[in-house]
């Protein structure tokens, strides 16, 4: 019995110590993105005071939060250029428009009157560390060959300043002189 007991919990770890985003294509990534945001933007709140609780078909994004005087669940339903956002009794209902720009990142242009944000919600497909690594190698070849310069001059100052900063410490009293 100690065993099966054993067993069980081992299982259970199992299926809950896997990563939140297995699984999930990059679309489904995006959408969720998107779904998160505009529900945070609609109750005027910050999207890490949201739990992600799961998935319900293909588009329906649930989410967990403290709303009213209790956690309340929020179902996200994400179409084209819209996201439905209603609570599990029904009590709680909005409409969040947003597009997909030329990057093709799904933008969130809402701005309720009670928020005080008022800056664009972007969601894009997450970039692979080979796209992150082209970034940043196409970032450093648009930089100006003055600027390469002044940063290799100055990172040359700082090491030698360390160097003469190390040799020029003064040895307590007592202590002969090598």
């Amino acid at each position: 019995m100690k065993i099966l007991k054993l067993m069980m919990v081992i299982v259970l770890m199992c299926f809950i110590c896997t990563p939140a985003n297995a699984g999930r294509s990059m679309e489904q990534e995006r959408e969720m993105c998107i779904a998160l945001n505009a529900l945070a933007r609609s109750h005027c709140k910050n999207p890490a005071q949201f739990s992600y609780v799961g998935m319900q078909g293909d588009s329906i994004y649930i989410f967990n939060a403290f709303y009213g005087s209790k956690y309340t669940d929020f179902f996200c339903k994400v179409d084209s250029g819209e996201v439905i956002i209603m609570s599990r009794k029904k009590k709680y209902r909005r409409s969040v428009k947003y597009y997909i720009d030329e990057n093709e990142c799904g933008i969130i242009e809402y701005f309720p009157a009670a928020c005080s944000e008022t800056h664009s919600i972007r969601c894009c497909y997450p970039k692979s560390e080979k796209e992150l690594k082209a970034d940043k190698e196409l970032e450093f070849w648009q930089k100006p060959i003055p600027d390469l310069l002044q940063e290799d001059q100055d990172a040359a100052m700082k090491v030698l300043q360390n160097k003469t900063a190390k040799s020029s410490e003064t040895k307590p009293q007592g202590q002969p002189a090598e």
